[in-house]
């Protein structure tokens, strides 16, 4: 284990033994104080645009990164700008305490619900949200999402069927909890597995006790992802140009009609690695037991 990864998990082990410990107020305090500089400073930076891939779409120039980890910001922005009645929530599942696509939502007053299975996380979250946006509604839920329960707790937080941004991240069974997803958002933002390509719709088994390993074996192809929630009525509008995230809408919900991308034209490469890289990761994983869905 690399040298950072070891303090982190140090660190981790010291805050769950303090959790148990101290007095849930001091423990709060403690964990804001740990968490409010980094925090702070992503709420307070200014719009900007990272370079990434050259295989641009027409909608890629809304682009720019503030609180989200690459450019989802400016696309989550210009796509909820153009509902033709919002409602103003969002549900997310899967984020970091600092960086996460409903954060420059909530500094735009918006509610909704973070879900997230690392409890550090969800406190650290927590303590930042009520010293710094006590006003907004927001609940922070420490739980494990899967196929079973997604709607179950969904139905819990919000009483809505077309809430306007649904965002999911869970480097696993991603494919399978859409597929069961019984609402019908607006926008839904999608992480997909840009290591299995453009041509194949792939999906990791169906595995409730699924753990990514870093190891690439995770999540669904964009193809994939394409093919489910089209059947769903959703159309595929945007890929974010770091090649890692895909925007659907249900076209019925927008003033203006949007064009459907064409995977194949429109997949996007991370210039920070090679084409030969791609491959070679590609030619490892593509023999590892993944499901063909269609």
């Amino acid at each position: 284990m690399k040298l950072g990864r070891k303090i982190r998990k140090i660190k981790s082990e010291i805050l769950h033994l303090l959790r148990k410990c101290i007095p849930k107020k001091l423990y709060n305090l403690f964990v804001y104080q740990l968490a409010k500089n980094k925090f702070l400073k992503s709420i307070e930076l200014p719009k900007k645009k990272l370079i990434k891939s050259s295989n641009l779409d027409l909608i890629n120039q809304h682009e720019f990164k503030i609180s989200s980890q690459n450019n989802e910001d400016g696309i989550i922005d210009f796509l909820s700008r153009n509902i033709l009645k919002p409602n103003k929530i969002f549900f997310e599942i899967g984020f970091d305490f600092n960086e996460f696509n409903s954060l420059n939502l909530i500094k735009q007053k918006w509610s909704g619900t973070l879900i997230d299975g690392d409890i550090i996380k969800c406190d650290k979250l927590r303590a930042c949200l009520k010293n710094n946006f006590s006003q907004e509604k927001i609940s922070v839920q420490n739980k494990f999402i899967d196929y079973d329960n997604i709607n179950e707790v969904i139905i819990k937080e919000i009483n809505l069927n077309n809430f306007d941004f649904f965002s999911l991240d869970t480097d696993g069974m991603d494919y399978w909890i859409l597929q069961n997803l019984n609402f019908k958002p607006k926008i839904i933002c999608a992480e997909f597995n840009p290591w299995l390509g453009k041509i194949k719709a792939l999906t990791i088994p169906k595995n409730k006790g699924f753990n990514y390993q870093s190891d690439m074996f995770y999540g669904a192809s964009i193809k994939a992802f394409k093919y489910l929630l089209n059947k769903k009525g959703y159309k595929l509008v945007a890929i974010e140009s770091s090649g890692n995230n895909a925007f659907f809408i249900n076209q019925e919900e927008f003033k203006i009609q949007f064009e459907e991308l064409d995977i194949v034209k429109s997949f996007k490469y991370d210039p920070k690695f090679t084409d030969q890289y791609y491959k070679e990761t590609y030619d490892r994983l593509i023999k590892r037991n993944f499901v063909s869905v269609s």
